[in-house]
């Protein structure tokens, strides 16, 4: 539950646009829950392989795959963002593999159900996932059990050790 939410509420509420045209490769109903809350067109594939022909189509691509900056550059639009696991906060290997075509590109953190840290890159052509985030949908969202504004911040922030270690790899 808190993953999910993770992984569709900080990207949902990173993007200006009202109506938006989302991907989601290897979602389940629990994400798709998540969506409902907002308007928006979905459409699934199985992975990466989805995006192989598709050109500037989506605002925001929700993957709980790895997909390359290759496929996440070609099938966004000029505002898009893409969000999708990584295996810590310090997988610099991932950032740097993501990164190479992407304006912004960092992970969120937070605690899942059983207290371990989950971790997720979010990786943006234009906005940022900490200082863009617009309020008028973050602070409306009232059906989830983890997720807010603040959660939605705070998940950007790392200890000083952390941040040294990615800065390098990172695009903020």
């Amino acid at each position: 539950m808190i993953y999910n939410e993770m992984l569709v509420q900080v990207p949902m509420c990173s993007h200006d646009k009202v109506e938006l045209d989302v991907c989601v490769i290897g979602g389940d109903d629990d994400i798709k829950k998540e969506l409902s809350f907002h308007k928006s067109n979905i459409i699934e594939i199985e992975d990466e392989s989805g995006l192989a022909d598709i050109e500037n189509q989506f605002d925001v691509i929700i993957s709980t795959k790895y997909v390359s900056s290759v496929y996440l550059n070609k099938a966004l639009r000029e505002k898009g963002l893409a969000v999708q696991p990584c295996k810590t906060l310090t997988d610099t290997e991932l950032f740097e593999k993501v990164g190479k075509l992407m304006y912004i590109n960092q992970p969120y953190w937070f605690f899942n159900e059983e207290n371990k840290i989950e971790t997720i890159l979010f990786s943006s052509k234009k906005y940022h996932g900490q200082a863009d985030i617009v309020r008028n949908k973050s602070d409306f969202i009232e059906h989830t059990e983890f997720y807010n504004t603040d959660m939605h911040i705070n998940g950007f922030n790392y200890p000083t050790k952390i941040f040294k270690t990615i800065l390098p790899f990172i695009k903020l």
